[in-house]
């Protein structure tokens, strides 16, 4: 198994590879803090501040979680509140919003997902033509 603290940036293009613990530091400090908990109830707050302890067993989670293949339930789970948009007829659905609230190591773990893909893609994979929803372009 590779160890942890082994950076991803020396496997680029392999997005294949378990999480690493730079990535999981990466991502928590990514996440907002503004944003509410999800099923679980832990808040953003736990996790920014967090020492190296917790962050390790993120990273151990998280490596558990690739190596079997499976996301899991809890970070599937989600919460949808309608929010009422404060603009027209408040009877009309097209006037209210769906929030949904995702636990937050979830949210952490799709981070780390995230920043590889848009790493990987980063290298020139894709024409400028196919630029949309991309950052900077």
């Amino acid at each position: 198994m590779l160890p942890l603290t082994t950076s991803s940036s020396a496997h680029k293009n392999d997005v294949d590879l378990p999480p690493f613990l730079p990535e999981t530091i990466r991502a928590v400090q990514q996440i907002s803090i503004e944003k509410a908990p999800g099923t679980d109830a832990i808040p953003p707050e736990v996790y920014k501040p967090s020492g190296p302890r917790l962050r390790v067993k993120l990273t151990t989670l998280f490596r558990e979680i690739w190596r079997q293949g499976k996301f899991l339930q809890d970070f599937k789970d989600t919460t949808i509140v309608h929010h009422y948009k404060w603009k027209g007829n408040r009877q009309l659905r097209d006037n209210h919003r769906g929030i949904s609230s995702f636990n937050i190591a979830g949210k952490i773990f799709s981070r780390i997902r995230l920043n590889r893909l848009n790493g990987h893609l980063a290298q020139g994979l894709l024409p400028e033509s196919q630029c949309g929803f991309r950052r900077h372009r």
